[in-house]
């Protein structure tokens, strides 16, 4: 019994090593020239980069600390010097498609009695959504995406009760405008 599964296991080992010969590409045509690999990342990009901290601030009427990372790890968020003032936070992807299909990846935005969205108009932005709700414990939150060829930058801004709707959105899309200016100069948009 042991020599046939022996024999079998010789048998599939010759037939894989006929195949991986085949295969091999013994032929004399040349492969061509082995791919050159980046030698350096490329470098990332920081939306706080295309922002001014004191505009930030004036669009908001409030003062906030800013932190933007490092080159290695950008960071672009924005926290409220006061407590209970906004705090704002700003990521970015690439995304090749629209921006419809983007946010059709979050599901279904179920507009009712809190949730607004709309489609504001920005400089130099192929696409902008606006997404405008109020949470249960009373917490103005704002989501803002802004399209600018494949780079999509994200804002997320949060001001608890008692809050200025009127001027959160007003800071978010001076925020968004900014955004999308300084990307209108970069290599992400594809």
């Amino acid at each position: 019994m042991r020599s046939r599964t022996t024999a079998a296991a010789v048998a599939g080992l010759l037939a894989l090593t006929t195949a991986l010969t085949a295969c091999s590409g013994e032929d004399d045509e040349p492969t061509g020239p082995p791919p050159t690999l980046p030698t350096r990342a490329p470098a990332l990009w920081n939306p706080c980069d295309g922002l001014d901290p004191a505009e930030v601030s004036t669009a908001f009427g409030a003062t906030f600390d800013t932190r933007t990372g490092t080159a290695e790890e950008p960071l672009c968020s924005f926290t409220p010097q006061e407590e209970g003032g906004p705090a704002l936070d700003v990521n970015y992807q690439l995304f090749a498609g629209s921006l419809e299909d983007l946010v059709e990846t979050f599901g279904v935005l179920a507009e009712g009695a809190t949730t607004e969205v709309t489609t504001p108009e920005v400089p130099d932005a192929d696409d902008a959504r606006l997404i405008v709700d109020v949470t249960g414990d009373d917490t103005l939150a704002v989501t803002a995406f802004v399209q600018t060829g494949d780079l999509v930058q994200v804002v997320n801004a949060l001001d608890p009760s008692p809050f200025d709707r009127a001027e959160v959105l007003r800071g978010v899309r001076t925020v968004i405008a900014g955004l999308a200016t300084h990307a209108a100069g970069s290599d992400l948009t594809g």
